[in-house]
């Protein structure tokens, strides 16, 4: 009699905690896509075609169109400010983040619209040096990538750094993030007036630090 109270008590056991490893894997939530582009290391913003009452269409940088659905928990911005999805228009410049939903929506929870100024200063910005950072030895961050091959890139006190739209340090920055920097050439060395890593990839990809 002990031992069939035993066997069933172990039964019960190992049923519980099947169903509590089941529940902790149902839990597991996709990683957060995001929707903008990368040419020669410069961001490529998408292009809002239409705005809804719950979505808005955008057009991509191979022409094609793509609905973004929105709900209470989507989050806009525009540089440090907070806006609305009224304030969005067509032809405005957004990145999006955000991951499809149980009917293969894509739903946004965060959008960021880039000012005319903002696209201005990546245009203007001069000289470029893109890639994964290889090594980092003080003031140097070696990056490699296939167009370029590897690069040095100097940075100092007035260098500004930046992950997904927020400030961060030098110190911030690991072996393997991917970056671009934007600086430029002088006698052979590239001194990097802002450094940019985070999310700048295309949606289904990984995120842009990793590889």
């Amino acid at each position: 009699m002990r031992n069939q109270l035993a066997l069933a008590l172990g039964l019960i056991l190992i049923t519980l905690t099947s169903c509590a490893y089941a529940g902790q894997k149902d839990d597991t939530k996709p990683r957060p896509q995001i929707i903008q582009g990368e040419v020669a290391g410069q961001p490529v913003f998408v292009t809002i075609a239409s705005v809804g009452v719950d979505r808005f269409e955008i057009k991509k940088m191979d022409g094609s169109t793509q609905t973004v659905m929105v709900d209470e928990h989507t989050r806009y911005r525009q540089g440090q400010q907070d806006i609305q999805l009224e304030d969005l228009k067509p032809g405005d410049q957004v990145s999006i983040r955000g991951q499809a939903n149980s009917n293969k929506e894509f739903v946004a929870e965060a959008v960021r619209r880039v000012t005319a100024d903002e696209i201005q200063r990546f245009q203007n910005a001069g000289e470029r040096v893109f890639g994964a950072i290889v090594s980092i030895d003080k003031n140097q961050l070696k990056v490699s990538n296939p167009r370029q091959g590897e690069r040095i890139v100097l940075v100092n006190d007035q260098t500004q750094f930046m992950k997904d739209g927020q400030p961060i340090a030098l110190k911030d920055l690991k072996i393997g993030d991917r970056i671009f920097a934007l600086g430029k050439e002088n006698q052979g060395q590239f001194l990097a007036t802002r450094v940019v890593t985070g999310q700048f990839r295309g949606p289904g990809q990984r995120r842009g630090n990793q590889q």
